[in-house]
């Protein structure tokens, strides 16, 4: 029987404050992002624990983690921008319980998964700007520069799931949508796919992320800082089954839906912060997984 994973590393956690917006860089802009998301997992009972592992043969038991992503844009040319982002994953108490069901006994081992993660490069085009708002594709290639050969305490390599990098190089293609709505509110709607690769006989499973946000500016005076606004927003993310060695794994793959209520605070014209709050409100997953209890996120973003 196929073990359960987790699928918490990098590649496969998302949801909330990630929204794409169609706007692009002037030319010749850097922006610098500096973003951090802290997850906490669901809590179960050593009771518990055995039992998800007796239904699936196995299950990966993650505390926490910590995912530190740094991003660099660049406008090139007018309504293109071009960026490279790369981070560094950290994960506390991790861990994995396999059963043997032919003596009925329990073995569970820990694991160190920290490490660098993968590579992306990306652009985005704006195609259009106009009364109805502004419209943008965009897309990236994932480079496996991240740490993905690992193993637990045991002896025994751990999946791509679980690791900082998947090995594997990924593609990823989105459409976004922005408009203001009145001089203070604004409405942002992306959709994107990511289609995986097989490395080392594993393939995650493609990921398709969907969200739609609402801000608002509470400063009356676009001219004045700091501006400050807040943000509410809606983001569903579905992961296909992954696949060892062609066959479909029945404890991986699902869909989450969260709900994210944030801040963001312009400091001046070339530095804001941002703060969110992701909250699981569905999470559909197949098989015996280990749920997000909750989620955390900010950043730093810096232009010249």
């Amino acid at each position: 029987m196929a073990g359960a994973r987790a699928d918490h590393g990098p590649g496969t956690s998302g949801g909330g404050a990630s929204t794409q917006s169609a706007e692009t860089l002037r030319t010749g802009r850097f922006s610098l992002e500096f973003k951090e998301d802290y997850t906490e997992f669901q809590h179960l009972s050593q009771a518990e624990i055995n039992a998800k592992a007796v239904n699936a043969g196995g299950i990966d038991i993650l505390d926490r983690s910590f995912i530190e992503t740094f991003g660099l844009a660049y406008g090139i040319a007018e309504n293109f921008q071009a960026g490279i982002s790369i981070g560094y994953y950290h994960a506390v108490g991790a861990s994995s319980t396999e059963y043997d069901a032919g003596t009925a006994t329990f073995r569970t081992a820990t694991s160190a998964p920290d490490g660098v993660t993968d590579l992306w490069l990306s652009a985005k085009y704006r195609f259009y700007r106009g009364p109805l708002g502004q419209l943008a594709v965009y897309g990236g290639v994932k480079f496996p520069t991240g740490r993905h050969m690992v193993s637990d305490s045991n002896g025994a390599p751990l999946e791509p799931s679980a690791t900082a990098g998947s090995g594997s190089f990924d593609g990823m293609l989105g459409l976004a949508f922005s408009r203001f709505l009145t001089s203070r509110l604004t409405v942002d709607a992306s959709a994107q796919y990511t289609f995986r690769t097989d490395h080392g006989g594993f393939r995650l499973g493609d990921r398709i992320d969907g969200g739609a946000a609402l801000a608002y500016r509470l400063t009356g005076d676009i001219q004045s800082f700091p501006q400050v606004g807040v943000f509410a927003e809606a983001n569903v993310r579905h992961l296909s089954k992954s696949e060892d060695g062609g066959v479909p794994d029945p404890n991986t793959g699902g869909t989450a839906l969260f709900f994210t209520p944030g801040i963001r605070i312009g400091i001046n014209r070339n530095l804001s912060v941002t703060f969110g709050a992701p909250l699981p409100i569905v999470q559909d997953l197949n098989g015996e997984q280990l749920e997000t209890g909750f989620k955390i996120t900010g950043a730093l973003n810096v232009g010249f």
